[in-house]
């Protein structure tokens, strides 16, 4: 928690906090526009010119020491893989962590789908049995915690489905797995 305080009091001190995401902050430096993206001690910082990121780097590694640093057109971030492939475009990718998701849900999931939905998404049967402890935990943490996450990061178009889900994880039940 204090390692956290200190990125957050040291990043605002500099920058605006971003209106959406309380974690990205921007500051325009030598005419052009600096953002800092972090997640307790994770941070990918991005500017035009690479010499501004690398005074940045320079002046948090003053305070905090030495940090592993990776520079380039592909980076990994808090579960995202981010490319980018031309000027002005990105691609942002969580394969590996929806893949890791699926593993983690224990589901044989052996075919594709254009949605993640069935037809009957907000039709809820009340006679479907609860899922056990177990099951039920790992609904919450597959559902809850990874999709969630996935769905409003890289993957907006299951947020609905995703939503819906989460509403459902103090009482899933078999049907909703």
């Amino acid at each position: 928690m204090k390692s956290a305080l200190l990125w957050y009091e040291l990043f605002t001190s500099n920058f605006v906090l971003n209106s959406y995401d309380p974690y990205i902050a921007n500051c325009v430096i030598e005419g052009k526009q600096c953002t800092i993206a972090w997640y307790v001690d994770d941070t990918k910082i991005s500017h035009e010119d690479p010499k501004v990121v690398s005074m940045i780097i320079d002046k948090l590694e003053e305070r905090f020491n030495k940090m592993t640093v990776t520079r380039g057109k592909e980076h990994s971030f808090l579960g995202m893989n981010i490319k980018h492939p031309e000027q002005q475009t990105t691609e942002i990718s969580m394969k590996c962590y929806l893949q890791e998701a699926i593993k983690e849900s224990k589901m044989d999931i052996t075919c594709t789908a254009n949605t993640p939905a069935t037809r009957a998404l907000f039709e809820v049967n009340d006679v479907s049995p609860l899922l056990n402890k177990d099951g039920a935990e790992t609904f919450h943490s597959s559902v809850a915690a990874k999709l969630l996450y996935i769905a409003t990061r890289a993957r907006m178009d299951i947020l609905l489905e995703v939503g819906f889900l989460c509403s459902r994880v103090s009482k899933s039940t078999e049907q909703d797995k």
